[in-house]
């Protein structure tokens, strides 16, 4: 089967896309809001399955102690852009201009 002539005009053609992520792209995951898009919530569900395993693997390996740690940093890495996110859902509406 020979490919569809592709046209001038047709802009759906070929789409570059950009090296540079998305805002609510990180490490290659689409971490946005997960009851707005579907690929958002499975990115969310990989990284609480990673961080899950991370923990049980600490906590088998090392000591219940460390992995209590371990949940701890993983819960101040999360509160970080949470707590970003919300002062900038309380801030000014003059601040997104």
């Amino acid at each position: 089967m020979s490919d569809p002539e592709v046209r001038e005009g047709d802009e759906s053609a070929e789409v570059e896309e950009s090296p540079v992520p998305a805002r609510d792209e990180r490490f290659g995951l689409n971490l946005g809001n997960p009851v707005e898009s579907e690929g958002a919530a499975f990115s969310w569900l990989v990284v609480v399955i990673v961080a899950g395993v991370s923990i049980a693997a600490v906590a088998k390996l090392i000591s219940p102690l460390a992995s209590l740690i371990w949940i701890l940093i993983l819960l101040a890495i999360l509160a970080v852009p949470i707590f970003k996110g919300l002062r900038h859902q309380l801030g000014s509406p003059d601040d997104d201009e």
